[in-house]
């Protein structure tokens, strides 16, 4: 079966997924923009009933508008980037959709899909890495000081009120909840430290679980380019650092007087962060079309885990 799709948006997530769309049995049909006029793009949303699903690509503010239309008007299916909504009472309408409408509707955290999940899967309570303790990821790039940010609706405060919290940090706090569970205490400093807009483009969150498990996220858009991650366990912990996975175990390592030193490696290979999440993206969508296609229920797990850390972003942003 071909499936017939509808898309939302132009920017470059839009067109990540067209790229998708023409290696796929996938086609796309029809392009929505409320103004823009071009023979590529209708400004009619009805126009886009037909196809099997939908994707919404614009921004994370005009989400709850087309996520209310399609779920009033449309039968089909629904794809729409993270993050789902960006308040409170958005988040009330998504909770209380009846079953059948919201195991139609598929939010893109796609790091549940990731080469990573499945990397920690592998090893998380393992013997080598023992029980965990303690998560650490770190994203960063320039994004804010490039010229066009501070005009973008990622740097307006009205458009994107949890800026780098909804944008970024999000996947890695969606990533933790859906492994982990909701976290009993959290805590968050946020900064604008490039001075460009009126939103946030730094964010430490921290989190504990009831499992006595910790966690860091820290995420910019004002520094360098970074992507790390990191687990510490009872008796070993596990870095991707410059796209180089590397595990270190057991935890009983000795010198010669009988002091700790640092575990040896025990594995390192190489581990690509940017194919990680072009792979999961991929792995996302093949998930969700797989759905459309065979005319099932997605999972109620996977919507309630996205407003869950939907509801979180909040929480911490309050």
């Amino acid at each position: 079966m071909v499936v017939n799709v509808g898309l939302i948006g132009y920017g470059n997530q839009a067109k990540r997924l067209e790229k998708f769309f023409s290696r796929n049995k996938t086609v796309l049909k029809s392009i929505y923009h409320p103004k823009k006029a071009s023979k590529n793009f209708t400004n009619n949303l009805e126009d886009l009933y037909s196809n099997d699903c939908i994707f919404i690509t614009s921004p994370n503010h005009t989400h709850f508008e087309y996520l209310k239309r399609l779920t009033n008007d449309f039968s089909g299916y629904i794809f729409c980037e993270k993050p789902p909504i960006i308040n409170k009472d958005e988040l009330i309408f998504l909770k209380n959709l009846p079953d059948q409408k919201k195991q139609k509707i598929f939010f893109d955290f796609n790091f549940r899909f990731s080469n990573l999940n499945l990397t920690l899967k592998k090893y998380l309570n393992s013997e080598i890495i023992g029980e965990p303790i303690h998560f650490s990821f770190i994203s960063t790039h320039g994004l804010a000081f490039k010229k066009e940010y501070s005009s973008s609706w990622r740097s307006n405060v009205k458009t994107n009120p949890n800026n780098i919290l909804d944008t970024v940090a999000i996947h890695y706090i969606d990533f933790l909840i859906f492994s982990l569970g909701l976290p009993r205490s959290h805590s968050v400093h946020l900064h604008q430290i490039s001075k460009m807009g009126t939103s946030n483009d730094t964010a430490h969150v921290s989190l504990s679980f009831s499992n006595g498990i910790t966690a860091s996220v820290f995420v910019s858009y004002a520094s360098p380019y970074i992507n790390e991650f990191s687990l510490l366990g009872t008796n070993g912990y596990m870095t991707i650092k410059e796209n180089t996975l590397k595990i270190f175990s057991p935890r009983d390592t000795f010198s010669t007087n009988g002091n700790f030193v640092d575990p040896p490696v025990i594995k390192k290979e190489h581990f690509d962060m940017e194919k990680n999440y072009r792979d999961s993206l991929s792995n996302s969508l093949n998930y969700f079309l797989d759905h459309v296609q065979n005319s099932s229920n997605i999972p109620l797990d996977h919507f309630h885990t996205s407003l869950n850390s939907n509801h979180m972003i909040f929480e911490i942003n309050s």
